[in-house]
């Protein structure tokens, strides 16, 4: 096309259980930050120590157990960690939405979303309303067993040379 430059190859898709080399070094150099990156399925592909300390399980999850979607809604420890749990699975399966895009209509296929859709009343509660939301940055309350409540702002980047992972960080809220 006249006047538009051709658009870059994009680099192979990061492995469903393991992000980036160079990912992880960025997510380990956040040390203190609670912090994560999931692949476009939502699979967790890497954490850092601080997430571990936020969300232990993360760790001990099976690879194909690892999905943020997954976990809301089926992780007793999630549910506990967060006080307005009804809200926020509601908010992350509406971003969850948004994020599908173009692919909207293949999400009743998607394996997480059929494996919830057998195993999560909350989750087909959930899935009547439809609703579709994008993400926003926004400050997120935790109930941590050993720190108590948790007060934390909640932001989402992606890489430049892998624009379909998200890298998630949490930063202390000042207060």
């Amino acid at each position: 096309m006249a006047g538009y430059a051709p658009r870059p190859s994009r680099p192979a898709e990061p492995s469903a259980h393991a992000a980036p080399a160079h990912v992880q070094r960025l997510l380990d150099a956040l040390a203190g930050f609670p912090a994560y990156a999931i692949a476009p399925d939502w699979t967790i592909c890497g954490w850092n120590a601080a997430y571990t300390t936020l969300y232990p399980n993360v760790a001990a999850a099976e690879p194909g157990e690892r999905n943020l979607l997954w976990l809301v809604f089926t992780d007793p420890y999630v549910r506990d960690l967060l006080p307005d749990w009804e809200t926020t699975s509601r908010r992350f399966l509406a971003e969850f939405r948004a994020e599908a895009g173009p692919r909207l209509g293949d999400l009743a296929r998607s394996p997480v979303v059929q494996r919830l859709l057998r195993v999560s009343e909350p989750f087909c509660d959930a899935c009547q309303s439809h609703h579709i939301e994008g993400f926003t940055s926004r400050e997120r309350v935790f109930r941590h067993p050993v720190a108590g409540m948790v007060r934390l702002e909640h932001h989402r980047l992606a890489p430049a040379d892998h624009p379909d992972l998200h890298l998630v960080v949490y930063t202390p809220v000042a207060g």
